[in-house]
């Protein structure tokens, strides 16, 4: 990795990792406790909160990109936006870690944060045709929809896997690092701000890591669980408008883990006619843990999956679109078979 790459990576990491330790005693003193109940993944009471070390980190890193002279002209404007709508999405979230604060208002948050990054990045791969006639606009009709409901949905599906000890600070380091592997594999510069931003966001999840895992001294909590999903959702997005749509798949690759434990969960639940959007533990990962299976295991399991996943969809960019087809085909097979070795077992153990 580069020092262009790599700075803004290990400075997300020691930032987040030092201001884990202030928010940590901040929070146990306001009492701010996850206290375990029947939807829990955990045992003992637990500081709960602590991502607003990862945002903290997150919103430094753009404020020095918007007014400290690190980007120019459209490329400051985008990150301004993003960086407002990570704040209004803590400050959100973070007042639903104190007390609930309704699906309606965090869904029109989230909601709202996916229409303002749909204004300032566009849509993808339309190029001089934007001006064309019907099926131009229907295309473009389609792929807004296709955009807001992939970052709107991204940031509610993160927010649902953030249950167990390293599942959400992994994810985002695997997939903030995978997203720029992808971007350099696509083509684009090292210095573009998509790639920073995909950087800095995985730096952040690593520098929390360490107090998440293997045991959880804190757990991130809403108030960062939600602007993850949204800024790796806006990252990978902003990728596909930069590089070619052809890209939304292999974007789409790197979260097939939580995307689909997410669908499949939900869809289960829908059926079943329960409110898929109150909190509930019947996900697979963590169906897995109510079998007996520890945190570290689950935990993982699942990020030797995604680093495997990343490494094939970053060969298959640079291979060719057809390429990340089979990858896909690869990928979505193996986890499939994850899920149902995690029913399986769920089952067999009758829990």
């Amino acid at each position: 990795m580069s020092a262009s790459l790599s700075l803004p990576f290990l400075l997300s990491v020691l930032t987040a990792f030092l201001l884990g330790w202030p928010a940590y005693a901040a929070l146990l003193r306001s009492g701010v406790i996850d206290k375990p109940n029947a939807r829990s993944s955990h045992a003992v009471p637990t500081v709960r909160g602590g991502g607003v070390a990862i945002i903290a980190t997150i919103l430094g890193a753009l404020g020095w990109s918007v007014f400290g002279g690190g980007s120019d002209g459209a490329d400051r404007a985008t990150l301004a936006v993003v960086g407002v709508a990570v704040l209004g999405l803590a400050v959100v979230s973070f007042l639903d870690d104190l007390r609930s604060v309704g699906a309606r208002l965090r869904f029109g948050c989230h909601a709202a944060a996916a229409a303002a990054v749909l204004v300032m990045v566009g849509l993808p791969g339309l190029g001089a045709a934007a001006d064309g006639g019907g099926v131009v606009f229907l295309i473009k009709g389609l792929l807004t929809l296709v955009g807001f409901l992939w970052i709107a949905g991204y940031t509610n599906a993160f927010n649902f896997m953030d249950g167990i000890n390293g599942l959400a600070a992994g994810q985002t380091v695997v997939t903030g690092l995978g997203t720029a592997g992808l971007a350099l594999a696509a083509g684009l510069p090292a210095t573009h701000p998509m790639v920073w931003l995909a950087l800095v966001t995985a730096g952040a999840g690593a520098g929390f890591f360490p107090h998440n895992f293997p045991r959880a001294r804190m757990f991130m909590g809403d108030v960062s669980s939600a602007p993850l999903g949204f800024l790796l959702a806006a990252a990978g997005w902003w990728l596909a408008c930069e590089a070619g749509w052809w890209l939304l798949l292999p974007v789409g690759l790197l979260h097939a883990n939580f995307v689909l434990d997410t669908g499949f969960t939900l869809t289960r639940r829908v059926l079943r006619g329960d409110r898929w959007y109150e909190p509930h533990r019947e996900h697979f990962y963590q169906r897995l843990v109510r079998s007996g299976r520890s945190h570290p295991f689950v935990t993982g399991w699942e990020m030797a999956g995604q680093v495997l996943v990343a490494v094939a969809v970053v060969a298959a960019v640079r291979a060719g679109p057809w390429w990340c087809v089979a990858v896909g085909l690869v990928v979505s097979a193996a986890w499939a078979g994850f899920f149902l070795y995690a029913e399986r077992v769920f089952r067999t153990a009758k829990v």
